[in-house]
């Protein structure tokens, strides 16, 4: 536009000076002219312009079109994300964990505050001194978790605290295949801290929860979040395979083992990826409850394993109908049974027993090389103990 105004000024200045200087020379009058080729120039321009502009139009609609395949796309993109958030498997596992989580965390949070405030009320300040407690030199040896010294009701606080805010910690410790020690299992323990990141053994905190009445409590609560951290972990290593511990008085709780049945039948896709643990004292119970709740979890295809053995007197093909594949028994146990001259298990025996019924043998509480060493000529496949590694947070161990 500047360039047409200038060459108008310009054509205009030379009409004007022909009319006044060399009127001779154009029979017309030369603003004429000057106006003649103003038109010229400005049609010109005009003609530029609307060229210009169809080309933007043209480009314009070309982007419009794209556009319009683009939300086409993003359509049948969303339509086919929602039809996968339908069907997905893992919503319904959602729903079910949220609505446990809340109902555990609930009761548990009652409890405690409960617990605490009557504790508050009437308990003499000197109660509240820290209790000295003693480790064992093999304690101070193998374990890097040190027993703190708190008392009774700042226990209570970090587990209300842990549970609150969703502290409790997985940790891992490894099963490996012998006589390789190549790891092939995970036992899960559950960890809290206190307010320095200090971790709290259970062999400090349940004993506390025992006698404030909140075992059962806290055995449900971090069974569940056992299972939902190895469901959330599993993610990114679907071949682990954890062992997880459920304890008599879980197993005796009907309502809330009815729920955790209901949440495991959600999430069946984790029996390659869970054994749950059981001690021999509540396998011998003959309780209805703890029967009932032992047959519900093996019809979902979960792995059983039988723990903490005090006597070796069992029916192997008893244990295996009712879906146990593993027995884990004490190093110390093991050695002083099949040792010596005058043994009171035959170890080729036994191991023949349980091929039989497809169950595997772990030793646990291997700590040291004179220990292994000794066990070996046992003949054990599988051991477990800090030897071959202490239990170590899940975010470490991945």
């Amino acid at each position: 536009m500047t360039i047409v105004i200038a060459l108008s000024i310009i054509l205009l200045g030379i009409g004007i000076g022909v009319d006044f200087l060399a009127p001779e020379w154009v029979p017309i009058p030369g603003w004429v002219l000057s106006m003649n080729a103003l038109i010229i120039i400005f049609v010109f321009n005009l003609n530029l312009r609307h060229k210009q502009i169809r080309k933007n139009f043209n480009e314009l609609k070309d982007q419009l079109k794209a556009l319009d395949r683009e939300i086409v796309e993003m359509r049948v993109e969303l339509d086919t994300a929602q039809d996968k958030l339908n069907n997905n498997l893992e919503n319904p596992q959602i729903a079910s964990e949220l609505r446990m989580l809340r109902s555990l965390m609930k009761q548990f949070t009652e409890k405690v505050n409960g617990q605490l405030h009557t504790e508050d009320a009437t308990s003499e300040p000197a109660s509240l001194e820290r209790r000295e407690i003693k480790q064992t030199q093999q304690d101070q040896a193998i374990t890097r978790e040190p027993i703190l010294d708190y008392s009774d009701n700042e226990i209570l606080r970090f587990l209300e605290k842990a549970v609150r805010e969703d502290h409790i910690e997985l940790y891992l410790q490894p099963i490996v295949r012998l006589p390789q020690r190549s790891q092939v299992f995970f036992e899960c323990f559950s960890r809290i801290m206190d307010e320095k990141s200090n971790i709290i053994r259970p062999e400090q905190y349940l004993p506390v929860a025992t006698s404030a009445g909140l075992a059962a409590a806290v055995d449900n609560l971090l069974l569940f979040k056992c299972v939902q951290l190895v469901r959330r972990t599993r993610r990114d290593n679907p071949e682990i395979v954890f062992f997880c511990n459920i304890s008599k008085s879980t197993l005796t709780d009907i309502d809330f083992f009815t729920d955790f049945i209901d949440f495991m039948a959600d999430n069946t896709n984790l029996t390659s990826s869970l054994v749950f643990e059981f001690s021999q004292e509540t396998i011998l119970d003959k309780n209805y409850e703890i029967q009932s709740g032992l047959e519900r979890l093996s019809k979902l295809g979960f792995r059983l394993s039988l723990d903490q053995l005090h006597q070796l007197n069992i029916e192997l093909p008893k244990l295996a109908s009712q879906g146990f594949k593993f027995i884990k028994i004490d190093a110390h146990l093991l050695h002083e049974m099949a040792r010596g001259d005058t043994p009171n298990l035959n170890m080729r025996a036994l191991k023949g027993a349980l091929d039989r019924v497809a169950m595997d043998l772990i030793v646990e509480k291997i700590e040291n090389e004179e220990m292994l060493k000794d066990l070996l000529d046992l003949q054990i496949d599988f051991g477990q103990g800090y030897l071959f590694g202490a239990p170590k947070s899940a975010t470490a161990a991945n």
